[in-house]
């Protein structure tokens, strides 16, 4: 029995020390195999700095001394010199006839329609012809921006996809509407007048105290001149209900660091970026750069797009986009720099072993980089395993 024991020990303590240096083995092994690995991405990358400022355009603000005013031009459409923009009114009953005969336009609109869609929807044809026909109009209607063009054809259309709404749509009906609308906008009694348009420009609504600012009280702004103008606002005037914007170009003035603005030239083209206020890019052209003060400048953008989606910005915030770039990302910490060439490249593991792919980086940074696309058979691609750190890698060599 004691010869069966020890022989029980024995193969124990055999077991367990075979077991503590694989242990050990595989704890050294683990410690030094230190190989960081991460995956290449695409990039969409902007470098850019803040600019914070006010919108100037060239504005003519209009005024009536009539108590009531019922404005009939659409916001953010242009207009000609002479174009009819609002009705004055120096009494209630002028304002309710003006009210009656909107709703008149409005329910003519509707009855016109119907009439129209039980003439040409006679046949599946000819209907689906009027649908089209109608959703490009709508369409054409909301990119000029035309709510009035908008609201007939959304009328069109109601009639032609619902059948029913062309009830009590009669000929007769539609003769005794346009009489009444002929005999109100003729019977005014001297007491309603229409206000023209002194100038062709785009017309807006929106009132906010700016609207005296002019392109010359931007030469030679500074950060100082620039805080104080967005600051003090100037009364509306009384009687105001609306404005004309007479120019299609308009300024973008705004405060930037001074180091920031050394990215920027004068008479060169910038890019910006409104985020909330316009979704698209607006490219500007930088026409001046102050003096600097207090480390920031302010610096005068000139744009000539966007001007009816950008009626309600005034004192915004933008990014100036300096840079772009596309491609794929990695960590910097991967890439290597050849000593022959002085080119540079990383390490990537495909099948279980190294393979090195020469790169060429757009964008470098603190942490990460930016690596261009190539078509070559070799080059490195979205979805490879990118080596960011470890030791003794060598072409081929199997990794575990």
């Amino acid at each position: 029995m004691k010869r069966t024991d020890r022989l029980t020990n024995l193969i124990a303590i055999l077991l367990f020390l075979a077991f503590a240096i694989y242990a050990a083995a595989y704890a050294v092994r683990s410690l030094r195999s230190t190989t960081v690995t991460a995956e290449a991405v695409a990039a969409e990358m902007k470098l850019g700095g803040v600019a914070s400022g006010i919108v100037v355009r060239d504005e003519s603000v209009l005024t009536s001394a009539e108590m009531y005013i019922d404005v009939t031009a659409r916001d953010g459409v242009k207009v000609a010199a002479g174009a009819p923009l609002a009705t004055s009114m120096n009494s209630e009953q002028g304002l309710a006839r003006a009210n009656r005969i909107r709703a008149l336009e409005l329910e003519i609109q509707r009855i016109s329609a119907a009439l129209k869609e039980l003439d040409s929807a006679e046949d599946l044809t000819s209907r689906d012809e009027s649908l089209r026909s109608s959703v490009g109009s709508i369409t054409a209607a909301i990119a000029r921006h035309e709510l009035g063009g908008i609201d007939s054809s959304a009328l069109n259309l109601r009639s032609l996809l619902f059948p029913g709404s062309s009830v009590g749509a009669t000929q007769a009906e539609l003769d005794r509407l346009q009489r009444e609308l002929k005999s109100l906008q003729t019977g005014t009694d001297g007491d309603t007048a229409v206000i023209t348009a002194d100038c062709s420009g785009i017309f807006s609504t929106l009132l906010d105290g700016y609207e005296s600012l002019t392109p010359e009280t931007l030469i030679a702004l500074t950060p100082g001149a620039l805080e104080a103008m967005i600051d003090t606002p100037q009364e509306i005037p009384a009687g105001a209900f609306g404005k004309i914007v007479r120019s299609y170009q308009w300024y973008f003035a705004a405060a930037m660091s001074e180091e920031d603005a050394k990215n920027l030239s004068v008479g060169r083209t910038a890019t910006l970026n409104f985020g909330r206020y316009y979704g698209a890019d607006v490219y500007a052209t930088v026409k001046s750069i102050g003096a600097p003060e207090n480390g920031s400048v302010a610096v005068v953008f000139l744009c000539d797009c966007a001007l009816a989606d950008t009626l309600g910005m005034r004192c915004v915030s933008a990014n100036v986009v300096f840079e772009e770039y596309s491609g794929i990302r990695v960590p910097s910490q991967a890439l290597q720099t050849d000593p022959e060439t002085g080119g540079q490249y990383v390490w990537t593991i495909t099948a279980m072993q190294l393979e090195r792919k020469d790169v060429s980086v757009l964008y470098c940074g603190e942490d990460y980089a930016v690596i261009a696309r190539s078509g070559t058979a070799n080059a490195l691609r979205e979805g490879n395993t990118v080596v960011v750190s470890g030791d003794h890698l060598t072409e081929g060599k199997v990794m575990e």
